[in-house]
């Protein structure tokens, strides 16, 4: 999408015009094709774009330290970010390319004093049409605690070594309280020089503040879901220039690392890019340690598309179809509202990640397989350093969509698994036989015993482990845009002992009320007996292959107790 520019006030970066005066010793023809950034750029910039314009030596290239496919990239148009390593060996190996060097912006800034005059008391803040300053940043974030100190708090999750902070705005209807709501993260620009997300995160943070008690959708939304969002995950990368401007902001961190390959990989390892953990790294990594994520976002730029995992694996996660449906509606939403173009490349605005390009050590995977999250990548911006004029066309474009993601937290399967003998809550693995892969499976809170999974329409059976407790089965059924809500009881190992083979091989499934049963040995006698929640016999009969119990009035854990003349297996089933 072409966005129109205003002229505010143009900016045009020095480096661009000292880039003709040094170039390296190349043949003329060279020189003539290319504009070539020398190594002061480097230095101050960590790195530059380039489109590489022979693809038969993508994979080659690949394989080289300092070279990553880019924001934007395509079969068509295949961009390679690049540092200075990473240059000097695409010139030492004649692969033809050539630099795509940053031009001129429209960037308007405003400091604290200009911030505070934008809102007053409880009303909301006009369109974001500027950047602030660093200080106008941390002003306005704890301006929203101050003005909304019942449903905002600002949370300081670390202190960078340049003294700037990773602040995430918590909001919620009762902050002081654990509540049974699923915890839900918006973060952005972790690359520091796509800053379209961050004050579209600044944006939304004030929508859910000031039209909390007027606006029936976002009012559920605060009282129902526990939200965090971190309009700016990687502040040195964003003021590489200084706190006063967000001109010549870079995609790295002060430490020239890309935050986006510095992650815990599920494939590649836990140092995929052969670096140190980086101190945003670390921070964040100790924030979704310290908090319960069950959805998240991660927002950059450089094109315009609904990521969704994986990034790293070729094969697709467990929930795929799930995943596309979320992309599909996110991405047809932004059509509706934004300009004509906008969200209409790859697959009509939607990709699997790996299908567009490989990444080890994002942070999208990391907080899907090790967290077991569910998080998406979202790009909304074509150009990654946007004039400041065109940020509310992206706001508008995106506001809709951006709380119908968040609103998809409230769906799916979720409750409480707690000890059937001390009523205390349980952390157990929820699973789905046949179906569950790659750490798709979820856990209950170790605290409150919450929990929550997101999946497709369809009807599924559930198994619940935890060590030392009985396994137990039960069936569900979800809907679109319903939440179906399952608390459960599991009980203590040793109700019930096995030594039998024949018992212990028998296994089940379950369909509502309806009990299958597999693997019946052919020449021995078994029988059934049927315990209520209360520990009640309730029904007793031959072990065939198949019970229904249409009698049940009472939902929780029934017994069904399978038994021959010597020998019993108890086997707890959960029953609606």
């Amino acid at each position: 999408m072409n966005f129109k520019c205003g002229k505010k006030r143009i900016v045009t970066y020095s480096y661009v015009l000292s880039f003709s005066l040094f170039l390296f010793c190349l043949p003329l023809q060279l020189q003539s094709q290319h504009t070539y950034p020398n190594s002061g750029y480097f230095h101050q910039y960590g790195g530059v774009q380039v489109r590489l314009l022979d693809l038969s030596s993508l994979e080659h290239a690949l394989d080289h330290n300092g070279i990553t496919i880019d924001h934007g990239a395509s079969s068509e148009k295949m961009l390679l970010y690049v540092n200075e390593e990473g240059f000097n060996y695409l010139l030492n190996e004649k692969i033809k390319f050539t630099s795509i060097l940053p031009g001129v912006v429209d960037i308007e800034m405003k400091d604290q004093e200009d911030i505070i005059s934008l809102k007053s008391q409880g009303d909301c803040m006009p369109l974001i049409d500027f950047y602030p300053t660093y200080e106008g940043y941390e002003e306005m974030m704890y301006q929203f605690e101050e003005t909304y100190p019942d449903i905002c708090e600002i949370i300081n999750i670390g202190s960078l070594n340049s003294g700037r902070n990773i602040l995430v705005a918590r909001i919620g209807d009762n902050l002081n309280q654990q509540e049974d709501e699923p915890g839900f993260l918006y973060t952005s620009t972790m690359h520091g020089d796509e800053t379209a997300g961050f004050p579209v995160m600044l944006q939304l943070i004030d929508h859910l503040l000031c039209n909390y008690q007027e606006d029936e959708r976002i009012t559920r939304l605060v009282n129902e879901v526990n939200i965090y969002i971190n309009p700016l995950a990687n502040p040195n990368g964003t003021y590489r220039a200084g706190n006063h401007t967000v001109e010549g902001a870079i995609r790295f961190n002060a430490a020239f690392v890309d935050l986006n390959r510095n992650f815990p990989d599920p494939e590649d390892g836990p140092h995929p890019d052969n670096r140190n953990y980086q101190e945003e790294t670390k921070i964040f990594m100790d924030f979704a340690d310290s908090v319960s994520i069950q959805m998240a976002c991660n927002i950059h730029g450089g094109v315009e598309v609904v990521n969704y995992p994986w990034d790293t694996y070729l094969h697709t996660h467990a929930d795929d179809s799930w995943w596309i449906e979320l992309s599909r509606a996110y991405a047809d939403t932004v059509q509706h509202y934004g300009p004509p173009g906008y969200f209409s490349e790859f697959n009509n605005g939607i990709t699997n990640g790996y299908a567009w390009y490989e990444v080890q050590g994002g942070r999208q995977d990391y907080m899907t397989y090790f967290k077991r999250s569910r998080e998406l990548t979202l790009e909304i911006s074509e150009d990654k350093l946007l004039d400041s004029d065109q940020l509310p066309v992206i706001w508008e474009a995106n506001r809709n969509a951006l709380l119908n993601y968040m609103e998809e937290s409230l769906y799916g399967l979720r409750g409480t698994i707690t000890d059937c003998v001390s009523g205390l809550p349980v952390m157990a693995e929820l699973y789905i036989p046949g179906y569950d892969m790659d750490n798709s499976s979820v856990f209950s809170d170790s605290i409150t015993g919450h929990y929550y999974r997101y999946l497709d329409n369809g009807s599924y059976q559930v198994f619940i482990e935890a060590p030392g407790f009985q396994d137990l089965s039960f069936e569900a059924v979800i809907q679109d845009k319903a939440s179906t809500r399952i608390d459960i009881e599991i009980c203590p190992q040793g109700i019930s002992s096995v030594s039998d083979p024949v018992l212990s091989n028998i296994t089940f499934y379950q369909e509502g009320r309806k009990i299958y049963f597999n693997d019946l040995p052919d020449r021995q006698e078994l029988s059934i007996r049927v315990f209520d929640p209360a520990g009640k016999l309730i029904h007793s009969q031959r072990l065939l292959n198949s019970i229904e119990l249409n009698q049940i009035n009472i939902p929780g854990v029934y017994l069904f107790q399978l038994y021959n003349s010597s020998h019993q297996r108890t086997i707890p089933v959960f029953i609606k």
